[in-house]
């Protein structure tokens, strides 16, 4: 897969490095002699933060516990032998604002620049590949429904005609059962002038996590009602490559963009390329345990996939 106009990712592969969107915005943050200015992604952590902090502070069973059994059960990791749930190791929770990820060896310069973008993803260590391209596949929502669906966490890139490189994380996959994913671990992404040395705006799902993604199988991807989407279907006078973005379930970057795309472009455009990445390695293996369903990785063809109706449960 290549991808035309992003012949800079080979100098930032090479030491320019991946600046983290908050690094350029500390001006942002409140001092005591000087109040904060909104900035939507750096807020939205803040907020997070903070009501996190409150739920901590007015625990009533954690305070009511350590009255009655001491303070040394609330310290002790496997009380009673039950070992506490770590959610710092659980991937794909929230969406990581404060770090990048590692590069990973396997990575061509395509998907070093993207790499960064992955840190607390399930695919951050993870090997890539590129799963769907459509200008070597075709500009067809089947085709890519059949190269993606089933293996898990997909990363979406694109470049508009106008310059634009942008696109969105699904840490659910895609499947095309018609089933729509609700998660805090969406994100999507993007530099707007095309110019991949600067800082990305790495945009998190605000409000609820419901239509994080809309999965649809005759329909490309979509993440959010209208926050980026990609139908690859051609309908009349609309080209195949089409793409609209209205950012409305998904923040806005500094200076309040209301789409991924150009500033000429707007909400809509056309696209001169797409790729999909999905982890390198076989499809989910999915097995009933109990009345619950559980994944696992496989690196061969035993996986088969999401069973039919899961995410409708």
């Amino acid at each position: 897969c290549s991808l035309p106009g992003l012949a800079s990712m080979q100098h930032i592969h090479r030491g320019h490095g991946f600046r983290n969107p908050i690094d350029s915005c500390q001006s942002h943050v409140a001092t005591p002699d000087r109040p904060a200015r909104m900035h939507p992604v750096l807020n939205l952590r803040q907020v997070c933060a903070n009501s996190k902090a409150k739920e901590e502070d007015s625990d009533l069973v954690t305070r009511w516990v350590g009255k009655i059994f001491g303070k040394s059960v609330l310290e002790d990791r496997a009380p009673m032998g039950i070992k506490r749930m770590d959610w710092s190791t659980v991937k794909d929770l929230d969406v990581v604002l404060d770090r990048v990820a590692s590069p990973v060896s396997s990575d061509d310069a395509y998907m070093a620049t993207l790499r960064p973008m992955l840190a607390g993803t399930s695919l951050e260590e993870e090997p890539l590949r590129c799963a769907f391209s459509a200008t070597e596949d075709g500009w067809r929502a089947g085709v890519f429904q059949a190269a993606v669906a089933g293996y898990g966490p997909c990363l979406v890139l694109v470049r508009t005609k106008g310059g634009a490189v942008c696109g969105g994380y699904n840490p659910l996959g895609f499947d095309g059962q018609g089933a729509d994913k609700a998660s805090m671990g969406a994100f999507v992404f993007t530099w707007p002038s095309g110019d991949t040395r600067t800082s990305v705006y790495k945009l998190p799902k605000v409000g609820t996590d419901q239509l994080a993604v809309l999965d649809r199988p005759d329909f490309g991807p979509q993440f959010g009602p209208g926050d980026l989407k990609i139908p690859l279907v051609g309908r009349g006078n609309d080209p195949a490559n089409k793409a609209t973005s209205k950012l409305v379930d998904y923040a806005r970057p500094p200076g309040g963009a209301k789409s991924l795309f150009a500033k000429e472009e707007g909400g809509k455009t056309e696209l001169v390329e797409m790729r999909a990445y999905v982890r390198k390695g076989g499809k989910l293996k999915f097995e009933l345990d109990g009345v619950r369903w559980k994944s696992s990785l496989t690196d061969d063809e035993t996986g088969e996939g999401p069973p039919t109706g899961i995410f409708g449960m």
